[in-house]
């Protein structure tokens, strides 16, 4: 695994948007509706995530395998509700040719020590409950269900499960 995850720039950001996309589309055909998933635009995602960066409200990592973006990362303060003590991972994804390789561990743990030189008591992080491979990815790394909502996205409710890892003191 000859790969480097770094930091991203903020002339990243873009790819990095195009990438979640493009990820969200591969990745939750079957769990949320298809009309929703093509409807997305990395434009607003990518001003969405501007602003987060612009407000160094969240972090950004990016993997790379021979300068080809495979791994995208967000991460900060807790944005969920109830949980804004925590850290919050909004989002990690790997492109599906790199998935159960151990290329997510790997961009997973960096992101917890990330987290943990900032002294959050917890993580907590959200994923669709119909999202079995993400949810057991998450379980394996210690991560317990604390709460369930729903999510509306393109005019349907989705359910999802909030999950959250005690941090050791």
């Amino acid at each position: 695994m000859n790969v480097i995850i770094k930091h991203a720039k903020r002339d990243e950001i873009h790819e990095i948007a195009v990438f979640l996309d493009t990820c969200w589309k591969s990745e939750y055909r079957g769990i949320v509706a298809d009309d929703y998933l093509d409807s997305m635009s990395s434009d607003e995602r990518h001003k969405a995530l501007i602003k987060r960066f612009d407000e160094n409200a969240s972090d950004f990592l990016i993997m790379t395998e021979n300068n080809r973006l495979i791994g995208a990362a967000v991460f900060g303060k807790s944005f969920i509700e109830g949980f804004e003590s925590g850290g919050e991972i909004s989002a990690i994804y790997l492109h599906k040719h790199y998935i159960g390789k151990g290329y997510g561990h790997k961009l997973f743990a960096e992101i917890e020590r990330l987290l943990a030189e900032k002294f959050y008591p917890y993580f907590i992080l959200d994923v669709l409950k119909n999202n079995t491979r993400a949810f057991e990815f998450y379980t394996k790394h210690g991560y317990e269900k604390v709460a369930e909502r729903w999510f509306e996205m393109g005019g349907k409710d989705y359910p999802i499960l909030i999950m959250r890892k005690e941090i050791a003191k």
